[in-house]
């Protein structure tokens, strides 16, 4: 191989070998980001394409140091170093940096936009899905806050018959927990049914469950609501865990109780 083939390849290679290294840069980067948030932004179709992608560029990387290697080695062995003048140009170094802090800002901007659309777009879809439970179930609330008045073991087994019913009106919605309310030495305390109570009338026992609520995040609302307050939809999401919660309070002639909604999201907006 002629001597200028060889520095051309050195330099192909090097200039190849810088872009594909600050690819992976910026794909830690956002790696970085996303896991220290526990957040994903992506879909799963373009999760998948980045991960191989970065997956790539480790190979080709690894294959341009080998090919730098070589070429380089070959050319100290035949000419000297001061023959082939070579010298940086001034400020390349500082260009790159900038450039690259660039392109990690946009990338970081890019991955926190697409969290937020994720976000608001997953609150509409969960919205519009429970306001279709609530909307067109309103007999079946009248008849469960009636039977949380009476509180008799077996009125537990319709409550859950009746939960059940609702949580399955919309197959996608994932979770939900109806939260009521009762007195211990004249203290308000909550209690919550998941629509899996199994009543045996042989057997006897508590059909309450206590639900703890979150300071923060609907200890007050639900405190306000049961002490008869008339609040709003209450919508929260946890970042941490890209959950999404719906409390819809409900007020009957009977009693008033609290249907909360939940939903994880699994991948997000940006991407196929």
């Amino acid at each position: 191989m002629k001597l200028e083939t060889k520095v051309q390849v050195a330099k192909t290679s090097l200039s190849i070998l810088v872009y594909v290294v600050v690819l992976f840069l910026l794909g830690v980067v956002v790696l970085v980001v996303c896991a220290g948030l526990q957040i994903n932004p992506f879909r799963e179709t373009t999760t998948s394409f980045l991960l191989a992608l970065f997956t790539g560029l480790i190979g080709v990387a690894a294959i341009l140091v080998l090919l730098n290697v070589a070429t380089n080695i070959s050319l100290i062995a035949d000419a000297r170093i001061a023959q082939l003048q070579v010298e940086p140009r001034p400020g390349i170094l500082k260009k790159w940096v900038v450039m690259f802090a660039c392109a990690a800002t946009a990338l970081v901007g890019l991955v926190c936009v697409g969290t937020y659309l994720s976000k608001e777009r997953y609150l509409q879809v969960v919205g519009q899905q429970v306001n279709e439970v609530v909307r067109d179930n309103r007999p079946s609330f009248e008849e469960m806050a009636h039977l949380l008045v009476s509180g008799k073991p077996a009125d537990f087994k319709r409550i859950a018959e009746i939960h059940n019913y609702l949580a399955t009106r919309r197959p996608d919605l994932s979770q939900l927990t109806v939260i009521y309310s009762g007195k211990i030495s004249d203290k308000v305390v909550l209690y919550k049914d998941t629509g899996s109570y199994y009543y045996d009338p042989a057997v006897e026992r508590d059909p309450k469950t206590y639900y703890t609520c979150t300071p923060k995040m609907d200890c007050d609302y639900l405190t306000r609501f049961f002490s008869g307050e008339n609040v709003a939809i209450l919508r929260k999401y946890t970042i941490r865990d890209d959950r999404f919660y719906f409390y819809v309070p409900v007020t009957t002639s009977d009693s008033r109780f609290v249907l909360l909604f939940e939903r994880w999201n699994s991948y997000g907006k940006i991407g196929s």
